[in-house]
């Protein structure tokens, strides 16, 4: 029997999510933009990125001193298309929309920009930070690496790379514009976790043991029990392609930071590159545009398989979830809306989300 889920409205999630972030010292702007992104995964169907990690790793996270609620965030230009953030170890959310919102204005100037961010952590879902250059007629780019190795590498049980998420928008005009978000290992670890909330075994082809068996159980999967496979999942199938994306991201961004790639586990900091092309420096922004909905609705007209009823383009079917979840709210396990209720009294923060 699936377990009961409740409509919650997504404005009062963001709400009773920035109080409980400021009630542990975030600043106000800080804690809306986070909120905003994790309820903006719950309304796109990015359950494992979504509100169900606010508590487990990000309040707590602050309380048990692993993120700084109030960094020191230091941004320096380094040239006419590119910079870099130190984020001084505090919210990769925050330091994030930062280093996109640089990246968005060196490209206004030079027709691209490019930010490394070193001393974050967790970003959260990838796709919010290019969607943030689609208004401005922008194609955005998101790379992040993980500090704490969750991948094994073709041949090996060991793990030694992470999941390494890579995130692309490109607006249309018409059509739901092309939103990528996608990790470079077969799944992302959230789904593990969400496995597990929601007690459910995982498809075997996820994940290996220490003897390369797989693993079925979400359990079993633990730092000395092997690991999650690359995107792929076997050598006939592609995993070389997954683990090279992988260890691309940690170039882009431990390696360009002069930080340390998961493999060494040298340094716990996460680190990102973002990046924004201007259209209008390569092609007519129209042009681009209905190109991209021809592109779109050619994809739409294909013929389908039976039982399929329309073929989506990345971020299309998340874009008609959010569609259908703005309306009627989000359903969210009860056991999560517990979580929040029981935070929302130990902070002393007012409870009103259902």
């Amino acid at each position: 029997m699936a377990e009961e889920r409740i409509r919650v409205d997504a404005q009062k999630l963001r709400k009773l999510a920035a109080l409980e972030l400021q009630a542990v010292g975030v600043p106000e702007q800080d804690s809306e933009v986070m909120a905003d992104v994790l309820v903006t995964a719950d309304l796109r169907g990015v359950e494992t990125h979504g509100i169900v990690s606010l508590v487990a790793f990000y309040i707590n996270g602050i309380q048990e001193g692993r993120i700084n609620p109030k960094p020191e965030i230091k941004i320096t230009e380094t040239g006419a298309a590119t910079a870099t953030i130190d984020g001084g170890h505090g919210l990769g959310y925050a330091v994030t929309y930062r280093a996109m919102n640089k990246a968005i204005e060196l490209a206004g100037k030079a027709g691209a920009g490019f930010v490394t961010v070193k001393n974050s952590t967790h970003y959260g879902p990838g796709f919010y930070y290019p969607m943030m250059a689609l208004e401005h007629d922008m194609i955005g780019i998101a790379l992040t690496n993980s500090p704490v190795p969750e991948v094994v590498p073709p041949g090996s049980t060991k793990i030694a790379v992470g999941t390494n998420p890579l995130s692309v928008a490109a607006p249309s005009n018409k059509q739901y514009p092309f939103v990528l978000d996608m990790a470079t290992a077969v799944v992302a670890a959230g789904k593990f976790r969400k496995a597990i909330l929601e007690e459910k075994p995982i498809p075997e082809g996820w994940a290996i043991d220490k003897n390369g068996k797989p693993i079925t159980d979400p359990n079993q999967r633990k730092p000395d029990n092997g690991g999650i496979l690359p995107l792929g999942g076997k050598p006939e199938l592609g995993v070389f392609k997954g683990f090279g994306l992988g260890v691309m991201i940690d170039i882009f961004t431990a390696i360009l930071t002069g930080s340390a790639p998961a493999i060494f586990q040298k340094e716990k900091g996460t680190c990102h590159f973002v990046g924004a092309f201007n259209i209008g420096n390569f092609i007519p922004v129209d042009t681009f545009k209905n190109r991209m909905d021809e592109m779109i609705e050619a994809y739409n007209v294909l013929p389908k398989l039976p039982g399929v009823k329309d073929i989506y383009i990345a971020g299309g079917y998340e874009a008609k979830v959010q569609a259908e979840r703005e309306a009627n709210g989000i359903p969210l396990l009860k056991k999560v809306i517990d979580t929040l209720q029981e935070t929302a009294e130990k902070l002393g923060v007012e409870y009103s989300l259902v």
